[in-house]
């Protein structure tokens, strides 16, 4: 079995809604910090340039940077922050582990899917970076000596094999038990006693003996992170309904920061996608707006997809496309992002050459865009209808991949039907040998008449024949007579134009 272990040192700081990425905190000139109960948990790098360091107390801290910009900390935001990772590395193995200040993957089965070891720890890092997190990794055959090799703030984190990860666990400083378990000050007191740098050291005394100085937890505990005890673990699961929200470090009244701050929540939903084997149909955005004085209600964007997607380069891609057309009623502090509708997804099959599915994916991404683009209302297509009225064999539906029922060959070729018609179809005027004329001549007609007689079954009967013709512009088009029975008073012998040929 082989854990991945990621760690969030700085989960503190990065749970807050601060620039805390290394391109926003070099843009920020203000120093930041997170304290509890009057200590210094975490700092960035400007508070770091000013002297400023984790457990320096608040008052000496002020007193090196009096501008240093305090928060208290906040669990409730951190369990967030190391749910969303969670969430985002489902895409990588649905057994997970959560820790207090990060996450830890079971990483075993996934060797194969992602092709080694080496990709795997590519595909993570970018996942998690992707979060806005800034991680440290370890990777070891045991969870618990996992999360102690990430611990360590320089050295060497990866052991594929037993022996090399008990090198690595005995050259650790005993004090770093208190990952595994919460020490107590006695127990702290009692480690720095028995004169034990290393947990080599620790782990080479007398078992039964250490049980009843230091107790039976730590000791088991230790024994799981070797190897030496079985190690049991709940795994986590991933909410029933997908619903994340996340507050902005700034006011956002442009698309670029709405889809900076969007990033993460598409990450976390693409591994709840994969843990739950589905693939998302209509997404929910909600945009909470700061208006000072003035209430603004939210604004609540609705992305219908045209083929179920877990793809997060795809989303982000729609979502951009329709952010940067929705004008902002104020500026957004908070962004809140739902799956509003989802389908069974098993992942598809990899194919060698080039095939119908994979076109029909092609399609329906383009489809995707352009709906985000331009509106799904400014996207359609043509649906026919079973009538024999031109103007009512077909209507403009809603562009999807819905499939089209398959054409029955009968042995005859249908007569040619134009995709541009007039609504209504425009009178034609006659020259002196009652000829219809269009574009300053007489029309020339290329077809024998075909005649359509229809709807006496609905009250709008229609009598005609119709030609496709060549007008003196040398374009074609479709026009059609009404029978003389029907219109024997017409001043224009009844011939009208209804529609061009492209």
């Amino acid at each position: 079995m082989l854990w991945l272990a990621v760690d969030l040192p700085l989960l503190p700081l990065q749970a807050l809604p601060w620039p805390s990425q290394p391109g926003l905190e070099a843009a920020a000139t203000l120093p930041l910090a997170v304290v509890e109960h009057r200590r210094v948990l975490a700092a960035n790098r400007c508070a770091h340039g000013l002297g400023v360091s984790p457990g320096a107390n608040l008052a000496a801290a002020l007193a090196l940077a009096p501008t240093l910009q305090v928060r208290e900390r906040s669990p409730q935001q951190e369990s967030a922050c190391v749910e969303r990772l969670a969430l985002a590395l489902g895409a990588l193995s649905p057994r997970l582990y959560l820790q207090a200040s990060g996450v830890l993957v079971e990483v075993q089965g996934s060797l194969r899917l992602f092709g080694g070891i080496r990709r795997l720890l590519w595909r993570a890092q970018e996942l998690v970076e992707s979060c806005g997190l800034h991680p440290v990794m370890a990777l070891a055959p045991t969870a618990g000596a996992a999360w102690l090799l990430a611990g360590q703030g320089a050295g060497r984190r990866r052991s594929l094999h037993a022996s090399s990860m008990v090198r690595l666990l005995d050259a650790l400083p005993a004090q770093r038990l208190a990952r595994l378990l919460e020490l107590t000050p006695q127990q702290q007191d009692l480690l720095q006693m028995l004169g034990c740098d290393r947990l080599g050291e620790l782990r080479a005394l007398p078992r039964a003996g250490l049980r009843k100085r230091i107790g039976a937890p730590l000791v088991d505990a230790l024994a799981r992170a070797y190897g030496e005890a079985p190690d049991p673990r709940t795994w986590f699961e991933p909410p029933e309904r997908f619903s994340l929200e996340v507050e902005l470090p700034h006011r956002a009244d442009d698309a670029h920061a709405l889809e900076a701050a969007l990033a993460p929540l598409l990450q976390a939903l693409v591994g709840w996608l994969h843990l739950r084997w589905q693939a998302a149909s209509v997404l929910r955005l909600r945009l909470v707006h700061d208006g000072g004085r003035h209430a603004r209600p939210d604004t609540e964007l609705r992305l219908q997809l045209g083929a179920p997607v877990r793809d997060a380069a795809h989303l982000a891609l729609l979502w951009r496309e329709r952010l940067q057309r929705q004008a902002l009623a104020a500026p957004v502090y908070r962004l809140g992002l739902a799956l509003d509708e989802s389908v069974q997804h098993a992942g598809v099959a990899g194919e060698l050459l080039p095939s119908v599915t994979q076109d029909a994916q092609a399609r329906s991404a383009l489809l995707d865009r352009l709906r985000a683009r331009l509106g799904a209302e400014r996207v359609r297509r043509l649906e026919p209808l079973a009538d024999h009225r031109p103007e009512r064999a077909q209507r403009w539906v809603e562009a999807t991949l819905a499939a089209v029922p398959a054409r029955t060959s009968t042995g005859t070729t249908a007569p040619p039907r134009p995709l541009w018609l007039l609504d209504p179809p425009q009178p034609l005027a006659l020259d002196a040998q009652e000829r219809p004329l269009l574009d300053g001549g007489a029309l020339h007609l290329l077809s024998r008449a075909e005649r359509i007689e229809a709807g006496w079954f609905d009250g709008a009967p229609v009598r005609r024949d119709y030609h496709v013709a060549f007008t003196a512009r040398h374009r074609l088009c479709w026009v059609y007579r009404e029978r003389r029975d029907v219109v024997a008073s017409a001043r224009n012998g009844g011939w009208f134009l209804h529609g061009w040929f492209a």
